[in-house]
C-alpha cells in the first residue's frame, strides 16, 4: 500500500512539473510554483553556498576544468525535484550584498527569447523607472504574467514577482 502510495505521488509530481513549465512555455507563474513546491530544496542552496560572494560564479562552470564536486552534487539534488538549466551566484554591484539566480529555462527563437528563473536577493528590489519596460510585483499572481501580454513596442521587458523576503519569480523577454 505505502509502496503504491509513492508510487502515485511521484507521478502526480511529475504531472505537476510538466504542468508547471518543463515544457517551452514556462512562464513567471510557473516558476513562483516551481519555489513554492520545492522550498526546503531552494532554500538549502543558501546553506550549500552562504557567502559573501566576491565574485561571478556558475554552476555548472563554463570552464569544466573549473566545475567543483558542491556545484554537481547541487544541481543533481535539485534536478531531482525541478530544471534547472544552471545556478549563478554573484555579488550585487557595491553593495556587499548577495544574490542567486537559479535559470529554470530558456527558450525563444531567432527574434525573441525567453528566461525564466528564482532570483534571491539580500535586499528588497527597488522600483524600477517608469517606461523601463521592468516591472516589480508584490506577489505572483496573474498580474506578472498578464504584464507580458501588454503592448511594450520594441522593449525588452523583464518581471519580478515576491514570493517571500528574499526570492522572486523572474522572467525576461529580449
Amino acid at each position: 500500500m505505502r509502496e503504491k502510495l509513492f508510487t502515485a505521488l511521484n507521478m502526480f509530481a511529475a504531472a505537476m512539473l510538466v504542468g508547471c513549465g518543463a515544457g517551452e512555455d514556462m512562464d513567471i507563474l510557473d516558476a513562483a510554483a516551481i519555489y513554492q513546491a520545492n522550498r526546503p530544496a531552494i532554500e538549502t542552496i543558501r546553506e550549500d553556498f552562504p557567502g559573501p560572494y566576491t565574485e561571478f560564479v556558475r554552476v555548472p562552470a563554463r570552464d569544466p576544468a573549473k566545475e567543483t564536486v558542491r556545484g554537481k552534487v547541487l544541481l543533481a539534488r535539485l534536478r531531482q525535484s525541478f530544471p534547472v538549466e544552471f545556478v549563478d551566484f554573484f555579488p550585487a554591484g557595491n553593495t556587499g550584498e548577495d544574490e542567486i539566480n537559479i535559470i529554470l529555462k530558456r527558450y525563444g527563437g531567432s527574434a525573441r527569447w525567453t528566461v525564466v528563473s528564482l532570483v534571491y536577493v539580500e535586499a528588497p528590489l527597488q522600483a524600477p523607472p517608469p517606461g523601463s519596460g521592468v516591472a516589480i510585483f508584490n506577489a505572483c499572481d496573474t498580474r506578472a504574467s498578464r504584464w507580458f501580454e501588454q503592448d511594450h513596442g520594441d522593449l525588452d521587458v523583464a518581471a519580478f514577482c515576491r514570493i517571500d523576503g528574499r526570492w522572486y519569480a523572474y522572467q525576461k523577454v529580449f
